[in-house]
């Protein structure tokens, strides 16, 4: 039976259209992502690949970042059954151009074999944009922690993104986690998403836990520096631009360093930064953690005697090798200080020694619908890390 084309390309085009507008009602009820290039940019690439794939919008829907949300448990539950409404009205109205249609002509087996690819990388994509909780279980000098040990929580490059009602799921996760102080090692906020989501953690977090804050690359980019600041200091978080802080926990006091991101400092301004922040703890005998956003800068760091050094900003290199536990491209890797390279960087995600006194622990943060491309099986992670008394 010959084809009429022009019938064709007017359902297509109904299809199109209709998928735009239910695309426009996703962003009325999720107004803070609908203004942002990389949250509508996948998102009117998906309206474009529905011309062809008809009611399939769950494999490209979660480019947005929207459907991983909607399955946090204090997320955006009530969005769920719009998505399951939008997905049976798409397939009502493609019923003719659907992939499933077009894969008719190549047999049973072929559709069957098209629907369960579609279905694994739609599982693996939500899969890999729920968040988990690391933990890393580190020795050091029984002096100089607790006799019952010390936990610190750190959380490095949210960029702002949400984690349920009022943060929920991420505050919730570090109190069950009971930390001694949270360490936020930057790119907590966005240089393109509103603050909203950061001003939220920061106040919840803050209430209850000891907080310390340097500054990422992206605070830079946002060129707020002096506004974020003041965000912080309201919300009771500790700022570190170059300085020490002491912590003190059940009687014994810790040493908090953090410097700043190099994105705008010139002539040697970074490394005068970590120079200064060592000097200022080199006749102490208490345990010393430096804060610095750049984990590429390692071979930096290791000059110099912190017991740990908490970073962040390789994303866990984006899409992570099942199996190997190897991040596949780092979002920026480069720069004066750095030994690291951009794909498959040796430090992406993990706890690392740097000698035999440093270990790096990396985060491989949280972004989630702040970034361009999905996680792929790299979980956004809370790292927990516990301290003990070494034999």
């Amino acid at each position: 039976m010959a084809i009429d084309k022009s019938a064709s390309a007017h359902r297509l085009a109904i299809v199109g259209v209709a998928y735009l507008v239910s695309l426009a009602a996703t962003f009325a009820l999720v107004p803070p992502a609908a203004m942002q290039y990389d949250v509508v940019l996948p998102a009117m690439s998906a309206a474009s690949i529905m011309l062809f794939f008809g009611p399939y919008l769950l494999a490209v829907g979660c480019t947005t970042g929207f459907l991983p949300d909607s399955l946090a448990l204090c997320g955006l539950v009530p969005v769920l059954p719009f998505y399951i409404a939008h997905v049976v009205f798409l397939s009502v109205i493609s019923k003719r151009t659907s992939l499933w249609q077009r894969m008719g002509r190549f047999g049973e087996g072929a559709r069957k074999a098209t629907v369960a690819i579609i279905a694994v990388v739609s599982a693996v994509g939500v899969w890999s944009e729920l968040p988990e909780v690391t933990q890393y279980d580190l020795a050091v000098e029984a002096s100089k922690i607790p006799v019952d040990g010390l936990r610190l929580a750190v959380v490095s490059d949210l960029h702002s993104c949400r984690y349920g009602d009022g943060q929920c799921a991420l505050i919730g996760a570090i109190r069950s986690q009971k930390p001694d102080a949270v360490l936020l090692v930057g790119d907590i906020f966005d240089d393109r998403l509103p603050d909203a989501n950061t001003r939220t953690f920061l106040s919840g977090v803050a209430k209850e836990y000891p907080c310390f804050y340097v500054f990422g690359n992206h605070e830079y980019w946002s060129e707020r520096i002096p506004e974020i600041k003041d965000i912080l200091l309201d919300s009771g978080v500790t700022v570190l631009e170059g300085c020490v802080r002491t912590l003190s926990v059940r009687g014994v006091e810790v040493d908090i360093c953090g410097i700043d991101d190099p994105t705008y400092l010139m002539d040697g301004a970074w490394l005068a930064e970590l120079d200064h922040v060592a000097a200022a703890t080199a006749a102490s005998s208490r345990l010393k953690i430096l804060l610095s956003h750049r984990a590429e800068y390692a071979c930096e760091y290791e000059k110099y005697d912190f017991d740990l050094v908490f970073s962040g900003h390789l994303h866990g290199g984006q899409w992570r090798i099942p199996g190997l536990d190897v991040g596949v491209c780092g979002p920026s890797s480069g720069g004066p200080y750095s030994d690291e390279r951009m794909f498959f960087p040796r430090r992406a995600g993990g706890a690392y020694a740097l000698n035999d006194k440093t270990t790096l622990v990396v985060s491989r943060g949280l972004a989630r619908e702040s970034t361009p491309l999905p996680r792929l099986f790299n979980n956004p992670e809370l790292v927990v890390v516990n301290l003990v008394p070494a034999n």
